[in-house]
This record gives structure tokens, C-alpha cells and sequence, in this order.
């Protein structure tokens, strides 16, 4: 059999085990709840499981290798470990109270803090700044997957891929999403591991790649120095503090414990997937030539240094790994359509039949938004880069007023997302270099967020508190929406 036909036998059966997956949750899955957020109900290894393949998307497994290989380690001190460390932080403190307010989004946080409309603004970040951009990130990985096995053009991989994603997204929501994200996790950790040791070997070993990788290509600010370092970590370590993803599975899970320990652990082993992604950039140089596309760099080490049938394993890690973050970076913007826009602004008391309804639909129109987007967009990790920078800039210190600081108000947190998102999208526009994006962007959300916040007055349904200290009344806001209103909470 030729390489080709093992590739699309194996990237056939993979894609066929999803959809039957899907397909499988279509006849279980009777309500918005269910579909949504699982009602509440995961288990630890799944929380693990998901949160490791949802972070694995097509930036670490395309994007981090091309990083490396073209500029060593210092994606990995800038992006992945502040990312990730920050992450546990953030749930280390947060992470038991957000599981036990039993809500659905970042948006409904906000809403349940300052009142109804505070949900709007958030709810648009999560939607048009991250969702339909990142989703169209990972239909570019999947095309590329296409383009390089089977010799299609990008756009019709593109169009593969988003037929391929949509449909089993549609039919098995949150749930069939975390119980294949816990599947492709061990996939594509085994599928790194053997790539990492085939290309050790290919390469020559460590003696040899330590002989032709330049010096700074270890260095944790490489070649770019301080400035590139700071700006970088600045612009995503905070950013996985507000990473809906991330919430979504801390609301999801059974207990207080599992969402702790099970979203931790996972960012523990996604440092270590970050870093080993990083050194494969590193080893290909040792094998493949030094002018390949860093967009193509992963794809050609597998064809490089595997047999056909091997490499057909490898390859479904990564398809494994795209399918996992584009499902639920969809269901992220599903979630906010549904929850934070439709139920919140128009039909607050919807039936869960119906909020099922408007999810599945919510799906389509962000696969076709992040379609659309993918056909025109010019590179993964530049467009996610920019994506991480707005998005972040805008939101990170509304949060943390929002939890820290009772004195926030809706025209304070609405000021200070809005101010922050904008200004760094300017910046970016400009090529503004003598100051950091990262540095302009967060800077004027926190001066606009406290500012706004002294000279406004608290809304009559805004509850005055700051949650990491005093308990938010969860039940009058859960009245608005009754008929899904979430069940009493399990014991650990």
C-alpha cells in the first residue's frame, strides 16, 4: 500500500470514530444544559483529558514546532510556561468559587456581577475577538494536513476540515467533545513522544544538534532579547487567566476538587507538551531543510523520519489534536451566543429544548464565520498572536476587578475592556514599536477600568461585592432564567 492510502486510511477511520462519536451524543443529548456544559457533571480524568488536548491545538503542534525551528526556546519561557503557570495560579485561587457559582461563560459572570447588560461586551470578545479566529486557525492546521499528505490545495482542505469540524461539533456538544478530547490526549502525547525520539535519532543525537543549533536558540530570550521576551510573556501569560476554555471545564466539572486538581494537572503536562513541541522545531533542523515554511516544519519532519504506517499514527495525533481545539473552541463561542446573548437579551426564560436549538445553530454560524476568516488569513501564530493580544488587554483587568475590587462597576469594566482591546488593535495597525502592544493595551484597560469606576455609580441590579472575598447570590439571577436553572450542586 502506498504512503498516501495509508495516511487517508488512517485519517479516514479516525474521522469516521468522531462522527459516530457525534452521532452517538445526537440521540443522548436532549437539552441545552447537556450540550453546553455537560450539566456539571465531569469527572476528573475527562476535566484532564480535555483540558490537555484543547490546549494542544494547531499553534502548539504546527505553530511551537515552526517557532522552534526557527528560533529555539524562548516560545517556550515567553508563552508556554507563563501561560501556563498563570493558569494555576489563577484556578489555585479562583477555581473552587467559579465551580460553585454553577454558571456557563465568562460573559455570565459578569452579568451575574453588574447586571444583565454587562454580559454583552464580554460575550462579543468571546465571539468575534477569539472564537471565529482561533477556530480559523485550526481549520488552516487541518487544510494544511490535507495539502501536504494528499497533495489538495489549501482552500479545499480549509473547506474539508470546516465540514469535517462542524458536523461532529453539531451533533455531540460539550459532552461527545470531552469524552474524545480524554481519547486524542493519550493520541497525541504518544504521537509527540515517538516524533521527539525518531528525531533525535534522525538528527544525529544530542552531540550533533547541540554542534549545529546556534547558541541562542537556548537562550529563554533569544535572539530577540528582553524587549521580544517581555512583550510575548506580557501578552499571553495573562491571557489564560481569562481563556473561556479554561472556565468552561472548571464549571463542568463534578466537584471543587476535580476542577482544581484536573485543570492543574493538565497544565502541568501541557508545559511539558509546550516544551517538547519547541525541541522538535529544534531537532528537524537536523534533517529537513533550513528554508521550510515553519507552518510546514511538523509535517515534514513526519514524512522525514517515519515509516508510512507509523507516520499515519503520528499524523492522527495531530489531526487528534486540531479536531480538540477547534470542537471546543467552538463550543466557547456556542456558549456565549446561546447563554450570553440569546437568552440573556431576548428569550431569558427559553426552554432547554429550545437553548438546544440555538446552540446547534450557534455552532454553524461560528464554523462559517471562522471559515470564511480561514480562507483569507496569512499564517497560525502570527493571527493567534494578535488574537491573544487584544483579547487578553481587554479582559484580564475587567476580571480581576470584577473579582477583587468591590468598587467596580459595570461602566468601569465596560470602559476598561472595551479601551484595552482597542487601543492594541490600533497599536498593532500603527506598528508601534517604542512601547509594547502588551504594555499600551493592559495599561489603558486598568487606568480606564479604575477610572471609569470612581466617577460612575453602581447600577441598581449590580450586586456591590468582590467575590474572591464575599459570596455572590446566585439564585435571584438563576430566577431570570428558570427554565434552566442548574441543579444543586454534588458533593465532592
Amino acid at each position: 500500500m502506498n504512503p498516501t492510502a495509508i495516511y487517508a486510511y488512517a485519517l479516514g477511520s479516525y474521522f469516521t470514530l468522531m462522527i459516530l462519536v457525534g452521532v452517538y451524543h445526537l440521540w443522548k443529548i436532549e437539552t441545552g444544559d447537556e450540550y453546553l456544559i455537560a450539566n456539571w457533571n465531569v469527572g476528573f480524568w475527562q476535566i484532564l483529558g480535555t483540558t490537555i488536548a484543547t490546549w494542544s491545538g494547531a499553534a502548539v503542534f504546527i505553530g511551537f514546532v515552526g517557532m522552534g525551528f526557527e528560533s529555539g526556546l524562548s516560545g517556550f519561557f515567553s508563552w508556554v510556561l507563563p501561560g501556563c503557570a498563570l493558569t494555576i495560579l489563577f484556578v489555585c485561587l479562583f477555581g473552587r468559587m467559579l465551580h460553585n457559582l454553577r454558571l456557563y461563560t465568562i460573559p455570565d459572570l459578569f452579568a451575574l456581577r453588574f447586571g444583565r447588560n454587562a454580559a454583552l461586551v464580554p460575550a462579543l470578545y468571546q465571539i468575534l475577538v477569539y472564537t471565529i479566529p482561533t477556530l480559523a486557525i485550526q481549520f488552516i492546521g487541518m487544510g494544511i494536513v490535507f495539502r501536504f499528505f494528499f497533495g489538495l490545495e489549501l482552500q479545499w482542505g480549509i473547506l474539508m476540515s470546516f465540514a469535517l469540524i462542524t458536523l461532529y461539533t453539531l451533533l455531540g456538544g460539550l459532552p461527545s467533545t470531552i469524552l474524545t478530547d480524554s481519547i486524542q490526549a493519550a493520541i497525541l502525547i504518544l504521537a509527540q513522544a515517538l516524533m521527539f525520539a525518531f528525531g533525535l535519532h534522525y538528527a544525529g543525537g544530542v552531540e550533533r544538534i547541540l554542534d549545529i543549533t546556534p547558541l541562542h536558540f537556548w537562550s529563554p530570550t533569544g535572539r530577540e532579547g528582553w524587549s521580544g521576551f517581555l512583550s510575548l510573556a506580557f501578552t499571553v501569560g495573562p491571557f489564560y487567566m481569562v481563556w473561556q476554555t479554561t472556565w468552561q471545564k472548571i464549571y463542568a466539572s463534578r466537584s471543587e476538587q476535580t476542577a482544581v486538581s484536573g485543570v492543574n494537572w493538565g497544565f502541568v503536562i501541557c508545559m511539558i507538551i509546550g516544551l517538547l513541541s519547541f525541541l522538535i522545531g529544534i531537532l528537524s533542523r537536523g534533517f529537513i531543510p533550513l528554508d521550510t515554511s515553519p507552518d510546514l516544519v511538523f509535517t515534514t519532519a513526519v514524512s522525514s523520519v517515519f515509516p508510512p504506517y507509523l507516520g499515519a499514527f503520528v499524523v492522527v495525533g495531530l489531526a487528534a489534536a486540531i479536531m480538540s481545539g477547534a470542537d471546543s473552541f467552538t463550543m466557547m463561542g456556542s456558549a456565549s451566543m446561546a447563554r450570553d446573548i440569546y437568552q440573556q437579551f431576548f428569550k431569558p426564560h427559553a426552554t432547554r429544548r429550545e437553548m438546544l436549538t440555538v446552540a446547534r445553530c450557534s455552532v454553524v454560524l461560528m464554523s462559517v464565520a471562522g471559515v470564511v476568516l480561514a480562507l483569507n488569513a496569512q499564517g497560525i501564530i502570527a493571527v493567534y498572536i494578535l488574537v491573544l493580544k487584544i483579547y487578553g488587554a481587554g479582559m484580564v483587568f475587567p476580571v480581576l476587578a470584577l473579582m477583587f475590587w468591590k468598587r467596580t462597576t459595570r461602566t468601569g469594566v465596560q470602559a476598561g475592556m472595551i479601551s484595552g482591546g482597542l487601543v492594541t488593535f490600533l497599536w498593532h495597525l500603527a506598528g508601534i514599536t517604542f512601547v509594547m502592544e502588551a504594555l499600551a493595551g493592559y495599561g489603558i484597560s486598568l487606568l480606564t477600568t479604575v477610572v471609569f469606576s470612581l466617577l460612575s455609580s453602581h447600577a441598581p441590579d449590580e450586586q456591590v461585592k468582590a467575590p474572591f472575598f464575599e459570596e455572590l447570590d446566585v439564585s435571584g439571577y438563576c430566577l431570570r432564567f428558570s427554565s434552566t436553572q442548574p441543579p444543586a450542586p454534588r458533593k465532592p
